[in-house]
Parts: C-alpha cells; sequence; structure tokens
C-alpha cells in the first residue's frame, strides 16, 4: 500500500526532473528603429515619459506582465546593419569590425567575409541539445544567406517557397530588382506573425528551438493597412489630439497616426507567439525577448537651448548617434527564473545574448572564440543583485562614421565617457543620476576620463576596431572603384551598341553618358561629404548634403568621350 501511495509522487517528480533538465526555447523579436519610449509599456517606473501616451502594444505589456523590464539595454550600435551582424556572433562591433550600415572599412579589414564566425543558431546546433533554428524577416546584409548560418528555416530568399521578396532590407522600390510591400501586408508584418507563429505551434514541446523575428518596420517608409490606419485615426480624434492636416499624407499629424498604427500591427507578431507558446505549455520554458536594433528613428523634436534636438522619450538623440536615445532600446525579457512584473537597472548590450544562450542551453559545445558578451543568468534570476561578466570590458561602442559624427563610448559601472574622434573632444556622464545626459562631468573628473579613455582605447586598439581616418581613406577608394567600374561599363555598353550599328546611335549614347555623370557626380558628393565629416566637431548630424553638393560643383568635371 505504502509502495502504490508512492507512485504518484515518484512519477509526478520525475516529470518535474524531466521538465527541468529539457533545454529552454529561446525566441528573439527584433524590431527596426523603434524607440525608447514608443510603447504603451513604462520602461522605468520612476519615468513616466518612458512610455508612449498614445501607441498601444498590448503584447509587449503581456510581456512585461509576465518578465522583466531591462530598463539600461543597449543595441551594438546605433544603426542596423552593425547591430544585426554583432548580435549574431556575440562580439562588440569594434571586434567584428563592421561598425555602421555602410562600412566601407570592413571590405577591407575582412576581405574573406564573416563565414568562419560562429552565429548564435550555429552555437546551439553544435551544443548537443538537438536544437532546432529558424529565421524570419530582414536579414544581414554583411553576413549573407541566414540559411548557410546555422539556420533551419528562413523566409529571406526570393523566388523560393515561402520567401519575403526582399532578403536584406525593407526595399519598396519595384524599380529596383526588389519585390514592394503587398498593402495587405505592409512591411510583411503578417507574413512575419503566420510564419512564426507557424513554427512555434510545430516545433514547440517537441524538441528545444530557437528563433529570431526580425521585423522591418517601423524602419521607413512608414506603412500599415488602411483598416489599422483609420482605426488608430479615430482614437487620435477622440482623445482630442491635434487634428491638423489630418487629410494631408505629407503632414506630420498623419505621418505620427500611421507610425502608431505600424508599430501596433507589428506588436501583433508578439502576441501571436505568446499565444502559440501557451497553447503548447511552452511558455514557462521559453525565453522571449522583445527589443530593438538601434534607437528609435521618429524622433520627437524639442528646442534646447536655442537648437533643435532629437529625444526618444527622456533620452537625447535617437537613430544615428551615440546619445542614449540612440543605442538604449525598450527591452522586455520573460523566461524561467525570471521575475514577473519586474524592472532591472543593470546594464546589458545585445551581444550579451550568444554567451547567455551557450550558458543557459546547457551547451556541451565549447564557447566560440572572440565572444565579447557574458551571461545573463544571474541577472535573469537576480534581478539587480545579478552581475554580468563579460570578457570585453565594459559596454563599448566605436562609431567610425564617415557620413555621422564618429565617436566612441565607453560604459564602466554607473559612468559612460564619449570621445569624438575628430575634436578628441569628452564627454562623461553618471547614467544612474543622469540618463538624460544633461550634466557633463568630464572637466570635474579629468582622472575618471583618463581611466575609462584607456581602458577604451586599449579595447579598440587589441580587436583592431579602426580609426576615423582610416574610414574615411577607405571611403575615397571605393567611391574612386565604383567610378572606375560605371566609367567601365559604359564603355562596354557603348561597344555594344556601336555593335547594333542603330539609327538612334548618337541620342542613345549622349542618354548613356548623361547617366554615367550623374553616378559620378554622386560619388564625388559622396567624397565631399566624408570630408566636411574629417571637420566635423559637433556632436550632432553633420553637414547637409546641400554643402557638399555645393563643393563638389564647384570643381567638378564631367566626363566626355
Amino acid at each position: 500500500m505504502k509502495l502504490l501511495l508512492a507512485l504518484p509522487w515518484f512519477f509526478m517528480t520525475l516529470a518535474h526532473q524531466v521538465l527541468a533538465d529539457a533545454p529552454p526555447n529561446f525566441i528573439i523579436l527584433y524590431a527596426d528603429d523603434l524607440g525608447y519610449a514608443d510603447t504603451s509599456v513604462q520602461m522605468m517606473d520612476a519615468e513616466p515619459s518612458t512610455k508612449h501616451d498614445f501607441i498601444r502594444t498590448p503584447g509587449i505589456e503581456r510581456l512585461a506582465e509576465i518578465g522583466a523590464r531591462f530598463t539600461a539595454a543597449y543595441a551594438p550600435s546605433p544603426t542596423c546593419t552593425a547591430s544585426r551582424i554583432s548580435i549574431q556572433h556575440g562580439q562588440s562591433t569594434a571586434r567584428i569590425q563592421y561598425r555602421n550600415v555602410f562600412d566601407v572599412l570592413s571590405s577591407v579589414q575582412r576581405p574573406q567575409g564573416y563565414e568562419e564566425e560562429v552565429t548564435i543558431a550555429e552555437m546551439l546546433k553544435g551544443s548537443g541539445r538537438n536544437y532546432v533554428t529558424a529565421h524570419f524577416g530582414k536579414g544581414c546584409s554583411a553576413m549573407g544567406r541566414f540559411d548557410q548560418a546555422g539556420y533551419d528555416v528562413t523566409d529571406e530568399n526570393p523566388g523560393e517557397p515561402g520567401g519575403n521578396g526582399n532578403g536584406h532590407g525593407s526595399y519598396w522600390d519595384p524599380i529596383k530588382d526588389k519585390t514592394p510591400f503587398p498593402p495587405d501586408n505592409p512591411k510583411r508584418m503578417y507574413s512575419l506573425m503566420r510564419d512564426s507563429a507557424a513554427f512555434v505551434e510545430k516545433h514547440a514541446g517537441k524538441q528545444p528551438f530557437f528563433m529570431m523575428v526580425s521585423h522591418y518596420a517601423p524602419h521607413i517608409p512608414h506603412l500599415c493597412r488602411k483598416e489599422s490606419f483609420e482605426r488608430t485615426k479615430k482614437r487620435w480624434v477622440e482623445m482630442g489630439r491635434d487634428t491638423e492636416g489630418i487629410e494631408n499624407e505629407k503632414s506630420s499629424v498623419r505621418k505620427d497616426i500611421t507610425y502608431a498604427g505600424m508599430v501596433e500591427e507589428m506588436d501583433m507578431t508578439l502576441v501571436a507567439i505568446l499565444d502559440a507558446l501557451e497553447a503548447k505549455s511552452q511558455l514557462s520554458n521559453t525565453y522571449v525577448i522583445f527589443t530593438s536594433d538601434n534607437g528609435g528613428g521618429h524622433s520627437e523634436r524639442r528646442e534646447v537651448d536655442g537648437e533643435k534636438r532629437r529625444f526618444n522619450g527622456p533620452l537625447q538623440e535617437g537613430k544615428r548617434s551615440i546619445f542614449e536615445g540612440g543605442i538604449r532600446v525598450p527591452t522586455v525579457i520573460s523566461g524561467p527564473g525570471i521575475k514577473a512584473g519586474s524592472q532591472c537597472d543593470v546594464p546589458i548590450v545585445q551581444w550579451d545574448f550568444l554567451a547567455t544562450f551557450h550558458d543557459l542551453s546547457g551547451s556541451k559545445g565549447p564557447m566560440p572564440p572572440n565572444v565579447d558578451g557574458g551571461s545573463l543568468r544571474q541577472v535573469f534570476e537576480k534581478g539587480n543583485k545579478g552581475k554580468v561578466e563579460r570578457v570585453a570590458p565594459g559596454i563599448i561602442h566605436h562609431y567610425t562614421c564617415h557620413y555621422h559624427p564618429p565617436i566612441s563610448s565607453i560604459i564602466l559601472g554607473d559612468y559612460k565617457l564619449m570621445r569624438h574622434l575628430n575634436s578628441g573632444e569628452f564627454k562623461l556622464f553618471n547614467l544612474k543620476t543622469d540618463y538624460r545626459e544633461e550634466k557633463n562631468l568630464a572637466a570635474e573628473m579629468p582622472e575618471k576620463v583618463k581611466e575609462m579613455d584607456k581602458v577604451c582605447r586599449e579595447y579598440v586598439k587589441d580587436v583592431e576596431g579602426g580609426t576615423a581616418e582610416q574610414v574615411r581613406q577607405a571611403h575615397y577608394k571605393l567611391m574612386d572603384l565604383f567610378s572606375e567600374k560605371s566609367k567601365e561599363g559604359y564603355k562596354k555598353k557603348l561597344a555594344d551598341l556601336k555593335g547594333q550599328d542603330v539609327p538612334d546611335f548618337e541620342a542613345r549614347k549622349a542618354a548613356m553618358l548623361k547617366e554615367l555623370n550623374l553616378k559620378l557626380f554622386k560619388n564625388v558628393v559622396s567624397k565631399e561629404k566624408s570630408r566636411l565629416h574629417a571637420k566635423l566637431y559637433s556632436w550632432r548630424e553633420g553637414p547637409e548634403k546641400k554643402i557638399a553638393e555645393e563643393k563638389a560643383r564647384s570643381k567638378w568635371v564631367e566626363f566626355v568621350d
């Protein structure tokens, strides 16, 4: 009798043990250009402005209820491509040697590409834990195809079953070799929702999985379904908000409504995924991460000290900036051990995810080499009492850009140091007390500046992160190369045309020559813009394209055949 009574307890214990030993699932939902305060989740309890006053994101709210809000979560870069390659390999943009959208130095430093670098998917495939992996949505042009980077299932390849037609970016120009967004599937949000939910339904509970859902939204162009726009517009009017120009396609009011509709439609993917996990009883065994690839592109502009500045909630600046608004991103994470409804203020960065998944999966394989991140296990389990032990010192953003202010920054403890790579000027902020970055402490704390600058410089040098001057020289050479290739292409087309003996030869030749000179002039303008940025000491947006065009025009000589 005692044995019979004990049997249910035995089997229950065994079941719990099996569940405990089962590797967790991992899901990353990656927004494109979503600002820190562009959701209906208040990221900071003490800061109401970290929640949007109009946009509604019930999916992210639901995730925050069962998980934690990470108030100091950082993207690897203030622009998308660099963040997307960094998160995949668990390396800073300096170490992976891809620092911005169009990294001209990368092809010099990495002519072989990135095939030898290990992705999150490849790490999990080699863990010995039987993971199946998937990537849906926007890819990463620097990496190539994701089905060749450890992902079992992708939707990125045009012309193939399930292909999204775009591959790497949110292209919408039908003149180019890209597929425009369908009106009933703007930014491919609905196909992403369908495919990701179907993947969960197929694999959840059968084998552990990793899925990355990489949104095209809310990057420009801002698009949403007509019915979504009308619904959002109705709420806008009912709330008594400004309606001036609401029927004008180009008005700021209409743009704000469209943006809200787009973010709300994007949020539906998270709702569908959470529903699918619940239906399969896998929500409690799945780490769900919602975050963004960089700060908000749809920034609010305010006048401060007589100048127009961009803001994302309380954070200064946005996309393309090393100020907090460009790199601190909305991040909500749920999963085993994470306290429901909590707020965590420990600084984390997206290149921590690879090391974290390696740890939490119970991987039997080695940690990939050159990983900068550290496991977030302690932070997940202990919240603000947890620590992150990283291989690399602090959180370093090395933004050597030829078309934006080139800036390096390091976050160590409570402090953030920024160095302008042209002027050498420093800005030092205590982020714990001044996440708005209003009080520059550099003059008051020279020793702290010296200490942090030394750490940052040594790291960048050790990983061959590159200098601003190296970037500019690479850009000049690349523009010259583009120009030479354009000339070669013109000569080949002209030779072909001559061989056809066409009656309108001169007219067609003139048209081809005009097209060539437009390309050549564009390359000269690009070089001039880079030269202007070499002399730029501003911490915000640099010289306008118009100035570069004027300078280029003053010394432009047309190519004549």
